[in-house]
């Protein structure tokens, strides 16, 4: 029996982000209870460690579900209104790659169309990274530190964004091996 991804990513992600979710309206709250007594805001663990793991696991997500909390002026907790659909469709798509992935369209110009995306994609997470590593070289005081939380808020974007890339290169690659003719010319050589 095999396993159905379009089912248990989304389940899994569900049961992973309802939790953290709860947990930053929870904080939210809290914050809300202190006013201004937080000179420099919240103090990132724990109040701001929810919304950072969310942010890292579903950054695809987030960047959709912001367009349309910014559209329809959704702020604080409301803004999960639209994050907690986009998160459970998001991985819903990706169990859908991984049982669809065996089906392959034999056309080259795929392979040609998705191996610029992968140079385009792994280079923004490149340059992106290289920001996140400066700011973590710059400001980070010793290694696992509190600040390494902010370091993966900023290196999410950039991970994802290698992890499409790697993806469409690889995509490129079988596209491109079907493309490709079975029959070796150095094998029908005569005369050997």
């Amino acid at each position: 029996m095999s396993v159905k991804w379009k089912l248990v990513l989304p389940m899994a992600m569900g049961l992973v982000c309802a939790p953290l979710m709860l947990w930053d309206i929870h904080n939210l709250q809290v914050i809300e209870s202190m006013g201004m007594a937080w000179d420099t805001g919240a103090p990132l663990w724990p109040y701001q460690t929810p919304e950072i793991l969310l942010f890292a696991l579903n950054t695809p997500a987030a960047f959709f579900s912001n367009v349309l909390s910014n559209l329809l002026g959704l702020i604080g907790p409301s803004h999960y209104v639209p994050f907690f659909p986009a998160a459970i469709a998001w991985w819903w798509l990706v169990g859908l790659y991984f049982d669809k992935r065996q089906l392959v369209r034999r056309k080259p110009i795929w392979a040609l169309a998705l191996c610029l995306l992968a140079v385009v994609l792994i280079g923004l997470g490149i340059e992106e990274s290289r920001w996140a590593f400066r700011w973590w070289w710059t400001y980070s005081r010793s290694l696992l530190s509190i600040s390494d939380l902010f370091f993966l808020r900023a290196i999410a974007p950039s991970a994802w964004s290698l992890m499409f890339g790697l993806v469409a290169l690889y995509e490129a690659w079988r596209r491109a091996r079907l493309t490709i003719s079975p029959i070796d010319p150095c094998k029908h050589v005569t005369g050997v």
